[in-house]
């Protein structure tokens, strides 16, 4: 997450983190973007059900090392 606050980048896609990714794999990063969300590290937003979800930096995203 610091490489991507470093390099400029304001929001990441759900879809394409775990493009290559298994099935497990793609659960355990969904399962870290909740945890994330509560913890207000992320803002989540997903426009229709099914769809990708959009995460961008939350109110504590600045506090994590």
């Amino acid at each position: 997450m610091q490489q991507l606050k470093r390099s400029g980048v304001c929001s990441f896609s759900f879809r394409e983190l775990c493009r290559k990714n298994n099935r497990k794999e793609a659960a355990a990063t969904f399962y870290i973007f909740l945890v994330l969300r509560k913890q207000l590290v992320l803002e989540l937003r997903q426009h229709k059900p099914f769809a990708d979800l959009i995460a961008t930096a939350g109110p504590m995203f600045d506090m994590i090392r």
